[in-house]
């Protein structure tokens, strides 16, 4: 999950919020169980990292959620906290860290159940309960409604019928379009299911994100969800809902088809880092022997898996353009990109010039956080902005295990 599933224009979303607390704290019918990356889990309290009117990072005391029970005022504070967070978004060393353990039952040995875990918002799966996922069914969610929406008032629009659902963001696609090309579109077709894999790649000395497979930065023809036709030429149009936008999510296991072995669990677990994996942690200027600490030492000590585990890099000059090559091959080029926060619309051409703006570093710092914000997480962040954006890119495990599985990033526009 996200923080845009709790907090969207300006306030609490939904009752999503009220549905988590009931669920914490076992009441109004519901259990406290949490499906995660790592199964079902019990949330027994969180704590929260924003940055203060003084542009300081502060973390909140432990919100305990067997202490809440009955008393309304620590209920209503850590509401508050949540929110918080939520308002500000998870960019930069924000976070909320929730402290978990394996459900008891039968058979289930207490050496199981008193183990703590970690986890962090997005480790925990957006289930029908939040608007994600229906059992059986088509997943559900608010990007996946107005990506289908707008494509059919797109259709409408093309067939010369008045869009029944969002003729404005019609309106402000096609007045943008026309002003580019002269002609407005005359057809459309929704590319979305098509959901192309972008795997990473080698290239030279480089890691890239792929398009695909191939390894170009035009990429327009790979990302579209909507694409029209001007003129009897493909317009590419790259779709995006809510504040946190996902930039790639790669495995990196290794095994599968166009997947690049930059972390086998295997040889993690034997004190090795493949050379691949190697150039992908000095891209960030990630320290080896506490990349794997985070992993082997997660779920044996009650502090944080490594001493230090907020440290500030400063970039190698060949590190920094493999880094700057990386987000190029990301962002590309050759779409438009169609934007909408749930208030806002924007709508605005990706060209090479938008891609090298936003590929271009700010300064040559990257924050890493060994085991996340907290510090106890099975997972890497790093943290850096460009021109354009700012970017949240993580290594962590997505499959229920320890040793890392995929890569991901989420970027917030400037």
């Amino acid at each position: 999950m996200k923080a845009g599933d709790f907090f969207r224009n300006g306030g609490r979303y939904l009752d999503r919020m009220d549905t988590f607390f009931d669920k914490a704290l076992g009441r109004n019918g519901k259990e406290n169980r949490f499906l995660t990356d790592i199964g079902i889990v019990e949330v027994a309290g969180f704590t929260v990292t924003t940055r203060n009117a003084a542009k300081k990072y502060v973390t909140s005391p432990f919100q305990d959620f067997h202490e809440m029970k009955g008393n309304s005022g620590k209920e209503n504070s850590a509401k508050m906290l949540f929110d918080l967070v939520c308002r500000q978004g998870l960019r930069g060393r924000n976070n909320i860290e929730f402290t978990c353990n394996f459900p008891g039952g039968k058979g289930v040995s207490r050496r199981v159940t008193s183990v703590d875990l970690y986890l962090e918002l997005d480790d925990f799966a957006k289930t029908a309960e939040f608007g994600g996922q229906i059992k059986g069914g088509k997943k559900i969610n608010m990007g996946n409604q107005y990506e289908d929406d707008l494509t059919q008032a797109l259709i409408d629009y093309c067939s010369g019928q008045k869009p029944k659902k969002y003729s404005d963001h019609v309106n402000t696609i096609v007045s943008a379009l026309v002003e580019k090309y002269g002609s407005a579109p005359t057809k459309a077709i929704g590319e979305g299911g098509k959901n192309q894999k972008r795997p990473l790649k080698k290239t030279g000395s480089n890691i890239i994100i792929s398009a695909g497979g191939a390894t170009t930065n035009n990429i327009g023809s790979t990302l579209t969800d909507i694409t029209l036709e001007i003129d009897g030429k493909p317009v590419y149009i790259s779709v995006k809902f809510g504040s946190t936008l996902s930039f790639f999510n790669c495995g990196i296991k290794g095994g599968g088809k166009d997947s690049l072995a930059l972390f086998p669990e295997a040889k993690l677990k034997n004190g090795e880092i493949p050379d691949d994996g190697q150039k992908y942690l000095e891209m960030f200027g990630i320290d080896h022997e506490k990349f794997l600490a985070v992993f082997e030492n997660y779920g044996k000590t009650s502090g944080t898996t490594v001493e230090d585990h907020i440290e500030r890099t400063t970039l190698s000059t060949q590190g920094k353009q493999a880094l700057q090559n990386l987000i190029k091959s990301g962002v590309g080029y050759g779409y438009w990109m169609c934007h909408y926060t749930g208030s806002a619309l924007k709508f605005y051409e990706i060209d090479r010039d938008y891609m090298n703006r936003a590929a271009t570093l700010v300064g040559n710092t990257v924050e890493i956080n060994y085991g996340g914000a907290g510090g106890k997480g099975k997972r890497i962040d790093m943290l850096f902005e460009t021109q354009s954006y700012e970017f949240k890119f993580n290594v962590r495990n997505k499959q229920g295990g320890i040793y890392p599985t995929h890569t991901n990033g989420d970027y917030y526009k400037k």
